[in-house]
């Protein structure tokens, strides 16, 4: 004998109200998603940057070392680091200002010229490499070592 304890069945499923609410909160969990992403994109294409600048600066006291004579380090408007020995030849080219696939906004030299002469040693100077509020200072003291500070630019 079986009894009935004479509850409604209830039709399964999910109403549309509830499904609303699932939609929303997808939304606004992909919002915040993709604005972390945008961040996180700038914020790698400019350590790419900084990591090429690096590497130019090492490969700029290389030349210096190996060929036994001064090498210059300049940059042109197109973000370019360029390396350019005593005649005014140039050794090296890269591309730092387009790192990546978010381009900087700006890259400095201070002073203009960066030397090395043919000990590896470095006539003490910085290069700057900017994007949106953020940026990278490169330093380079007169042993030719490198090291790297990031900042924020306040309004």
């Amino acid at each position: 004998m079986s009894v009935e304890l004479g509850l409604a069945s209830r039709p399964r499923g999910t109403t549309v109200v509830e499904l609303l609410i699932v939609v929303i909160m997808l939304g606004i969990l992909g919002s915040l998603t993709a604005s972390g992403l945008r961040r996180f994109r700038e914020s790698s294409s400019l350590h790419a940057a900084a990591r090429a600048a690096r590497s130019q600066l090492a490969l700029a006291r290389s030349l210096a070392v190996g060929r036994r004579e001064t090498v210059r380090m300049r940059a042109n408007a197109a973000g370019d680091l360029i390396l350019l020995d005593p005649a005014d030849s140039v050794l090296a080219v890269s591309s730092v200002g387009r790192s990546g696939d978010v381009a900087l906004d700006s890259i400095r030299l201070r002073p203009a010229t960066l030397r090395f002469n043919a000990r590896g040693q470095a006539a003490p100077g910085s290069v700057y490499l900017y994007r949106r509020d953020r940026g990278v200072r490169l330093v380079s003291n007169f042993l030719g070592r490198i090291r790297q500070e990031n900042f924020r630019l306040t309004p």
